[in-house]
Formats: structure tokens, C-alpha cells, sequence
């Protein structure tokens, strides 16, 4: 059985995004354990502060609004790349500095005092960067297949080599 790029991607982003609300609901059904090992791995990356979290039964998702909205984009994005891969070349890169671009001023503008930011446009931000980001992750994974050996290929991919 052969495993595209876009599947795994798909996958791994799915099973982030189903993590990052799986830790406010642990937390309230009685799991602390559990809910701290599934907020821990997302403190690496996120500065998890609550009044910068969605909340799911009175608890903080284990990532912030900008947090989920790339790791939901990622998961979109992979699902809908045959669509971007339709789009000419150009125009994705546009897209994606453009993308880069906003995250990046949405982040920083408020060390300036000048732009505040709200949850909708942490999200959003967020959103889009990942949604454009993702099909530049399944071409890099897909071109790594693609140079792998069979031999690897089928060991990466789970198959039997005859």
C-alpha cells in the first residue's frame, strides 16, 4: 500500500489539531496527568497564555488563537493542495510572502503601540499562513520520497519489499 505525502501531512496536522483541544477536556474530566502531558509538548512552540487561548469547558486550548489558526491552515492547506498546485508558480510565492508578510506584522505591530490585535486576527493571520504553507510542505516531503531508494520507500511507507 503505497502512502502519498499529503496523506501523512494530513495526518500528522489532524492529529495535532485534535491534541491542541483534547488537553482542556482531559483537564475537566479529571485527567491532570494526562492533560499536562498533552499541554507540555505545545509549550515548546506556544506561549499557551490563557487570555490569548480559545477556552473548551472553562480551560485554555493547549495553544494560542495564532497557534491554532497555522496548525487548522496546515491541516486545511494539506487537504486542499491539489487546488494550490493549480495556481502558477509565481503567484504561489506571492502568496505565500504575502502570507509570511501579515503573520509577521500581526506579531510584531504590537511592541510598536500601534495595532493592538484582537483574537479574529490572530487566528486569521494564522489560518492563511498555514493554509499557504502546507502545500509547499507536501511538495517537500513528496520530492523526498521521490529520491528515496525502494528499499526505503518501502520501509518509510510501511510496504514489504519482495
Amino acid at each position: 500500500m503505497k502512502i502519498s505525502a499529503r496523506a501523512i501531512l494530513a495526518g500528522i496536522w489532524g492529529a495535532i489539531v485534535i491534541a491542541a483541544f483534547s488537553a482542556p477536556l482531559l483537564l475537566s474530566g479529571s485527567f491532570p496527568t494526562a492533560a499536562f502531558f498533552n499541554y507540555l509538548p505545545f509549550s515548546f512552540f506556544c506561549h499557551q497564555m490563557p487570555e490569548r487561548s480559545f477556552a473548551l469547558l472553562h480551560n485554555p486550548l493547549a495553544v494560542c488563537h495564532r497557534c491554532l489558526g497555522i496548525y487548522l491552515g496546515l491541516f486545511l492547506g494539506t487537504l486542499t493542495a491539489p487546488f494550490f498546485f493549480r495556481i502558477p508558480p509565481r503567484a504561489q510565492r506571492a502568496g505565500i510572502i504575502s502570507a509570511a508578510a501579515l503573520i509577521t506584522l500581526d506579531a510584531l505591530l504590537p511592541f510598536t503601540g500601534f495595532w493592538n490585535g484582537f483574537w479574529l486576527c490572530r487566528f486569521l493571520t494564522g489560518l492563511v499562513f498555514g493554509v499557504t504553507a502546507a502545500p509547499f510542505a507536501v511538495m517537500g516531503l513528496d520530492e523526498i520520497f521521490k529520491t528515496l531508494s525502494r528499499r526505503e520507500r518501502a520501509f518509510v511507507q510501511g510496504g514489504v519489499l519482495s
